[in-house]
């Protein structure tokens, strides 16, 4: 499987959305204006630039405008974080080698700490991706014992 490529996806998908980089308000990695323009905060790492443009992404394609609900970026997050990590298996192994450390596993699935949170949420895992995760964790306990 291919790592998806933000960067790649936005150059031959939307080339009409201009990227800017901006000192954004304390808080905000990026915002869009759901159409053909995203902001994204200066002096991100690299990891951080492609979470955050997923995330933005993800909000074009939905073609949102302006601030949206919380309910609506729990959604946004998490169909950016399975795009961006599509095999639950592959996040489950760099948490448990990260030993339950989700800012060390994001640095090895090349996400940010938020991103691996929203893959794992199990309001929007599918009951297969939840009997995984309890098998993992199933996994762990014995191993622990």
């Amino acid at each position: 499987m291919d790592t998806p490529h933000p960067w790649r996806w936005l150059r031959d998908h939307h080339p009409h959305v201009l990227l800017h980089w901006h000192d954004l308000p304390p808080g905000y990695r990026g915002t869009t204006d759901g159409h053909s323009n995203i902001w994204m905060r200066r002096r991100l790492v690299q990891r951080e630039r492609r979470s955050t443009l997923a995330h933005e992404l993800e909000h074009i394609r939905r073609n949102h405008r302006g601030c949206q609900r919380e309910a609506v970026e729990r959604v946004v997050r998490h169909h950016a974080a399975r795009w961006l990590l599509p095999d639950l298996g592959v996040v489950l192994d760099a948490v448990v080698w990260a030993r339950g450390d989700f800012e060390h596993a994001a640095e090895e699935l090349w996400v940010d700490r938020a991103t691996v949170l929203a893959r794992l949420d199990l309001r929007h895992l599918h009951p297969a991706e939840k009997t995984l995760v309890q098998r993992r964790i199933d996994d762990m306990v014995q191993e622990m014992a």
